[in-house]
């Protein structure tokens, strides 16, 4: 279950980052606001990714 936490945290935190140099690129965003957005994402994953993880984990039992 740790494992998945881990992979599904740093899949999520890699699409916000994605995302945000996506709207760097076409002007929609600067530096801070993808840094604002980026630690956003890192705080809420944290907790949502091993939630999610549990919940997965246990539907699968």
């Amino acid at each position: 279950m740790v494992g998945l936490a881990a992979a599904l945290y740093v899949i999520g935190v890699s699409a916000v980052r994605w995302w945000t140099r996506g709207l760097q690129r076409r002007g929609m965003a600067d530096a801070r606001a993808a840094r604002d957005w980026y630690l956003l994402a890192a705080g809420l994953g944290l907790i949502v990714a091993p939630l999610l993880a549990f919940t997965l984990v246990s539907g699968l039992r």
